[in-house]
């Protein structure tokens, strides 16, 4: 029997020593994959895997997601590091780069926060960091996403509504009220 056919034994029946340790050759799952990154010119560079499911919610018009949220969620995916590292940019630098304001990045980026969509990272000071939630995009190979979604919370559309802050007749009601209680 040929050396190099995959039918001859793997142990000798007479002794019961094993003749051949690699049965059909290399295994499969041993071998490691070079890998590959995407180089299409004229814009060569990384590829994000989306939630299309979710992206087709999120750019709903009923979504509870404006125009300025999707703006700002579209920039942190384009330009967030590969992984789970947050983008360190302040909303200065955001604001400036989509020529928006910056109360509309910090309202946009709280949003899109609350609705899980970005999840804070890291606060250095009073500067919050984001980064994009690996349920809705994650830029890196599919292992790293499987790790990386474990102790991710997940994304809700409709955005939810933000708790309204009370008004004065309520701060007033809420006032008398305590002071009953104290009396």
């Amino acid at each position: 029997m040929s050396p190099h056919s995959r039918s001859r034994q793997a142990v000798d029946m007479a002794t019961g020593h094993v003749v051949q340790l690699e049965i059909f050759g290399e295994d499969d799952a041993q071998k490691k994959k070079q890998s590959v990154r995407y180089d299409w010119n004229p814009n060569p560079g990384r590829h994000a895997n989306l939630a299309k499911a979710l992206m087709q919610k999120v750019w709903d018009k009923d979504s509870g997601y404006d125009q300025n949220d999707r703006d700002i969620l579209g920039f942190y995916i384009a330009h967030s590091p590969e992984g789970t590292e947050p983008l360190r940019m302040t909303f200065k630098e955001i604001s400036g780069k989509l020529g928006v304001s910056q109360p509309k990045v910090s309202k946009s980026v709280g949003k899109l926060n609350t609705g899980g969509l970005l999840l804070m990272a890291e606060q250095i000071a009073r500067i919050k960091f984001y980064r994009i939630n690996p349920r809705a995009a994650f830029d890196g190979p599919a292992v790293a996403q499987v790790e990386a979604v474990k102790d991710a919370r997940f994304p809700v559309v409709p955005a939810p509504e933000k708790a309204k802050a009370p008004t004065r007749a309520r701060k007033q009601a809420a006032t008398a009220h305590k002071e009953a209680k104290a009396s």
